[in-house]
C-alpha cells in the first residue's frame, strides 16, 4: 500500500477555505416582518377533555382552601393564564360539543380555550401548562410529571 503526499499549501488552502465559508454562517436575519406562527390545537378536545378532565378536575381555578382564592380564577393573584368558572360544556359524552352556542366568540369557555392554548406546547412535557403545575415555578405542585391522566390527556391535546 502506497501513501501519497499532499502538499502543505494545498492542505493550508482547503481548511483556509473551510474556515472562511463558516465564518459568514452565524446566524440568519428573519427580516423586517418576522412572526412566530400560532399554534392551534383543537377546541373541541378542550372543550371535551382538557377543560373538565384536567383544567377543572385539578382545581386550576378555584385551587384548594388553603389557597384562599389565589389562584387561575382570580386574575389579580396569577400572572398567566387567567381563566373563569362556568357550567360544564356539553359533549354528550363524546368529544365535540352538543350545543355550539356555549363555545361562540366571546364565551367563557372560549376565553379558557384562548387563554389555556397561550401555555401549550406540541411539546406537552415542556409547556407552562404541564411544567409549572407538576412542581416548577408554581406555588405548589398540583400533580407528579409522571401522572398518567395529565400526561394521557395534554398529549392527546398536543397531537390535535
Amino acid at each position: 500500500m502506497t501513501q501519497r503526499a499532499v502538499p502543505a499549501a494545498a492542505l493550508a488552502a482547503v481548511i483556509a477555505g473551510l474556515a472562511g465559508a463558516n465564518a459568514g454562517c452565524t446566524s440568519i436575519d428573519p427580516g423586517p416582518n418576522f412572526v412566530v406562527p400560532n399554534q392551534t390545537f383543537d377546541p373541541d378536545y378542550f372543550y371535551c377533555h382538557v377543560e373538565p378532565q384536567f383544567i377543572f378536575a385539578y382545581k386550576c381555578g378555584p385551587g384548594q382552601a388553603s389557597d384562599n382564592g389565589s389562584c387561575h380564577f382570580n386574575p389579580s393573584a396569577v400572572s398567566g393564564m387567567g381563566i373563569v368558572d362556568h357550567p360544564a360544556v356539553n359533549c354528550g359524552g363524546g368529544d365535540h360539543p352538543v350545543d355550539l352556542t356555549q363555545i361562540g366568540e366571546g364565551s367563557k369557555p372560549a376565553g379558557n380555550y384562548q387563554a389555556v392554548s397561550l401555555e401549550m406546547s406540541r411539546d406537552y412535557t415542556t409547556a407552562p401548562v404541564f411544567v409549572r403545575p407538576s412542581g416548577n415555578s408554581h406555588p405548589r405542585q398540583i400533580f407528579m410529571p409522571s401522572d398518567p391522566t395529565a400526561n394521557r390527556i395534554l398529549s392527546t391535546w398536543a397531537s390535535k
